[in-house]
């Protein structure tokens, strides 16, 4: 029988691209593809990114930057198969959390339309 695993906060699917930087460096880029109030997950990660992925360790600090939004801190919590999942530094508030969904499925988008499709 497998165990049930629950999320402390729910999770929300979105799609933007976003690069990953350490210590003032850029280490790559990849697809943010899920939010929480106090996490988010990557995935789609450059081969570049997950070269570099080796040398990261539990509990290092990272920054995500992605367009229209301010940079998220956030420490690595587990990276497996070009993915890589993060807890917030400081978790969002509600406001910021919709916003910062919003953002990623482009609904603040010049354009209107939006990037993926989501």
């Amino acid at each position: 029988m497998r165990a049930l695993r629950f999320s402390a906060h729910q999770r929300f699917a979105v799609r933007r691209k976003a690069s990953i930087h350490r210590e003032g460096r850029r280490i790559g880029s990849g697809l943010l593809i899920e939010l929480s109030q106090e996490g988010c997950r990557l995935g789609c990660l450059s081969e570049a990114a997950q070269d570099r992925m080796a040398t990261l360790q539990l509990d290092d600090i990272v920054a995500i930057k992605v367009d229209g939004a301010a940079a998220i801190e956030a420490r690595v919590r587990w990276t497996r198969d070009g993915t890589l999942g993060l807890k917030l530094i400081h978790a969002f508030h509600r406001a910021e959390l919709d916003r910062m969904i919003r953002t990623c499925r482009g609904e603040f988008d010049e354009s209107g339309q939006r990037e993926y499709g989501t």
